[in-house]
């Protein structure tokens, strides 16, 4: 064992002290003198290997996106090369019952905006609604989307959507196809629902819902950054939950596909219809047409 220069001394000087003493009394106090010693050795070793540990700290790498797609609405018309109004379906669902298909004043672009309407007919007492979509169009399987919106005008039974469905689904069917929807907002709530739909191993609906606030007088961005096994939902750059292929999702995880893109503005009646809307029903017309102005849609591709 290397002994350090300050044991050295201590042990030479202690020993010529001692050395007037009889032969006895010296031997005693030499034992003493090399217990010492090795005690501060010891020490000493100890307190070198500690001064030279320095742990390492790793910081992980920020992701980089690149813009590949952007539609900032400027013009007079949503661009048909990547949209195309919604039709209507055989076996209607709530959201889309009075969705009027090509009609420009309900998805009409002006002033830098898309604006996606309902409005109320008074002759047939009844709402007629706006919707467009990228189906078969544009789609991406792994990316970071964001839209800029705001809700210029709304109330009772109002329902404008930002959301997803599968272009080319893992499983057929609703909701085994899987349904990502990055905004919901019914009526005046100030927040509104980020929902995922998707079915377990059994075929039993699995819908989870989070409720983040939001700007109700401004402009807000709604997004997801989708990546294997794994969504993330963001409103004004806040995530505010993550959505993963575990537990009783794994088993029948459908999100491993191309989705595309839906934007509208859905709307309930007076209860004519006897249909069930998620807002409720329409108790007053004077707010209509109701509106929701969107800024930009954009996506992103992560850079490796």
């Amino acid at each position: 064992m290397n002994m350090p220069q300050n044991v050295k001394y201590y042990l030479g000087h202690f020993y010529r002290k001692k050395t007037c003493k009889t032969k006895k009394y010296t031997i005693m106090n030499y034992r003493k003198i090399i217990s010492i010693g090795c005690i501060l050795a010891l020490l000493g070793s100890c307190g070198a290997k500690q001064s030279t540990t320095v742990p390492k700290i790793i910081k992980p790498t920020a992701k980089v996106w690149k813009l590949v797609y952007k539609d900032e609405f400027n013009g007079t018309a949503y661009d048909t090369k990547n949209w195309s109004s919604y039709q209507p379906q055989s076996g209607s669902s709530p959201w889309n019952h009075y969705v009027v298909p090509n009609d420009p004043s309900l998805a009409e672009v002006k002033n830098g905006n898309l604006h996606l309407r309902a409005r109320w007919n008074p002759t047939t007492d009844l709402p007629e609604t706006g919707a467009i979509q990228t189906m078969n169009k544009l789609s991406f399987k792994y990316g970071k989307l964001e839209v800029r919106a705001k809700f210029t005008s709304t109330g009772a039974g109002a329902w404008p959507a930002i959301w997803l469905m599968p272009q080319n689904p893992v499983y057929d069917g609703w909701p085994q196809g899987g349904e990502i929807d990055i905004m919901e907002r019914l009526n005046n709530d100030a927040f509104v629902h980020q929902v995922v739909h998707q079915v377990d191993g059994n075929s039993n609906q699995i819908s989870t819902d989070s409720k983040p606030s939001i700007n109700t007088s401004d402009y807000n961005t709604f997004g997801i950054i989708k990546t294997p096994n794994k969504i993330e939902f963001y409103v004004n750059d806040k995530l505010i939950s993550t959505y993963e292929a575990t537990d009783n999702k794994k088993a029948k995880w459908p999100f491993e596909t191309d989705f595309y893109l839906i934007l509208n503005f859905a709307c309930a009646d007076k209860g004519q219809s006897g249909k069930s809307f998620w807002p409720g029903k329409v108790t007053s017309t004077a707010n209509f047409p109701y509106e929701m102005a969107v800024d930009y849609v954009k996506i992103w591709e992560e850079q490796k």
